[in-house]
């Protein structure tokens, strides 16, 4: 593969070439123009929307079980929502209209055959899986706030009268946007527009992503956090501006979900590669420049993390439910350790489906990427730092999540792969940098093939 060409480097600051791009302050954009700009994103964010609903929409009506991977709980979050509760506490057991929806919907994959009967007057939580107690109280109600407003929309609109279908449905909302941003992202790398539309198709077709837009979880959001908290890096870089961007990219991510670490300190690490790197090379910025910025983005994380286990902490009912006994730990053994190594470089279909062929390719074409950037850039590329970084926490991010589980839980359990999905963006922008002439075409192809492979699952 060799690199594409940029769109214009005088226009694109980010512009790639082998030697570092320069970093003086880009000129502020005339009124007109920033515009004109948010119109066009309007405009490409519209036409997602158009394209992504009747997807999430053709699932949604066709899988009404609830999703095995915690749905039940957030399920019931916007149901305490509707009742007027904004934040689920720690032990809190799930509402009757929570507790119905698993009792009417059941689980998928279904792991859970002693389910009461639907039309019962109400029902036991005892029964139900860890007794009932909803599980979601460690995350920040952000996503869960955000998604109740926007079903509640859908609801006013007639599309749906029932909650959580509404919930799920808005998850074309989180997907539109994530695609947005990750289109925004792979321009500010000088990816031409052929080449970011396939991106942008890869993404939207990756099983594991659409499965967080189809159902009701935070990682809705994680390609739409990831490309924001690498947008603010890059934008810093380019201009040098103020870095209340990065001190707000911070505590999104964080505000959203905690496992959303891993791509702040993507972001983080970057900057500090990137002092590394351009020390002392031509007009480069002085290290501590790249320092501060790397402080204000963990900052950022920092206080919104800090501010959420307070609050945590203040409502937090007494003693553990089912689930938290079962992942209690005095200590970590080394086979815990080894068996995280690397969960994030997996294909994104673990089950054998018309997809699963597609999906592979998808993911090692992302991860080759990152090792023929390695190979072939100088080591003043921006995207050389960019390709090594995100590749130590392909590898490292999962041990970053236990360590923390472990830390401030006490708590042991295997990290998902879908936790480091935040890190999809920067590895499509970074492998869309090298479409060009034939791989382009090549692209193509398989960004055909795999929407329509998903199209074919959906409605067969």
């Amino acid at each position: 593969m060799t690199p594409a060409r940029p769109y214009g480097d005088q226009a694109n600051p980010l512009a790639t070439s082998s030697a570092p791009a320069p970093l003086a302050e880009a000129p502020e954009p005339e009124p007109d123009e920033g515009r004109r700009t948010a119109w066009r994103l309007a405009g490409v964010f519209l036409l997602l929307l158009v394209v992504c609903t009747p997807v999430v929409t053709v699932f949604v009506d066709r899988n009404p079980a609830l999703s095995v991977l915690d749905e039940f709980a957030y399920a019931d979050y916007l149901h305490k929502i509707d009742e007027g509760q904004f934040v689920v506490r720690h032990g809190e057991v799930s509402s009757q209209a929570g507790l119905r929806e698993l009792a009417c919907r059941g689980y998928q994959p279904a792991i859970w055959n002693g389910r009461p009967p639907c039309d019962s007057l109400s029902f036991q939580a005892e029964v139900f899986p860890n007794a009932g107690i909803n599980s979601a109280d460690i995350h920040p109600p952000t996503y869960f706030l955000v998604t109740y407003t926007g079903a509640r929309a859908i609801m006013a609109l007639g599309f749906t009268d029932d909650l959580v279908d509404a919930g799920r449905r808005f998850g074309a909302v989180w997907m539109a946007a994530g695609l947005l941003a990750l289109w925004c992202l792979m321009r500010s790398l000088g990816v031409n527009r052929w080449a970011a539309g396939c991106g942008l198709a890869l993404v939207a077709a990756g099983p594991m992503l659409l499965q967080q837009w189809h159902y009701l979880t935070p990682d809705a959001a994680n390609v739409l956090v990831g490309s924001l908290v690498m947008l603010a890096v890059l934008r810093w870089e380019r201009s040098g501006a103020g870095r209340a961007w990065l001190i707000a990219a911070g505590a999104l991510a964080m505000a959203v979900k905690g496992p959303n670490i891993v791509i702040v300190a993507t972001g983080a690490v970057y900057l500090l590669a990137r002092a590394l790197v351009n020390e002392g090379v031509g007009d480069a910025r002085p290290r501590r420049e790249y320092v501060r910025s790397a402080a204000a983005l963990a900052g950022g994380a920092v206080v919104a993390s800090a501010t959420w286990l307070v609050v945590r902490a203040t409502l937090a009912g007494p003693g553990l439910s089912p689930m938290e006994q079962d992942e209690k730990v005095g200590w970590l053994r080394p086979s815990q350790v080894i068996e995280n190594l690397a969960r994030f470089i997996t294909p994104w279909d673990r089950e054998p489906s018309s997809v699963y062929p597609l999906a592979v390719i998808t993911s090692y074409l992302f991860v080759g990427s990152l090792l023929v950037a390695l190979a072939t850039l100088s080591r003043r590329d921006r995207r050389w730092s960019l390709a090594l970084v995100t590749g130590v926490v392909l590898l490292a991010g999962p041990l970053l999540l236990v360590a923390v589980n472990f830390l401030v839980r006490g708590s042991y359990t295997i990290i998902e792969p879908r936790y480091g999905t935040t890190l999809v963006p920067i590895q499509c922008a970074l492998a869309a940098t090298f479409w060009s002439g034939r791989t382009l075409i090549a692209v193509a192809a398989l960004a055909v093939a795999a929407p329509l492979a998903v199209l074919v699952r959906l409605l067969v």
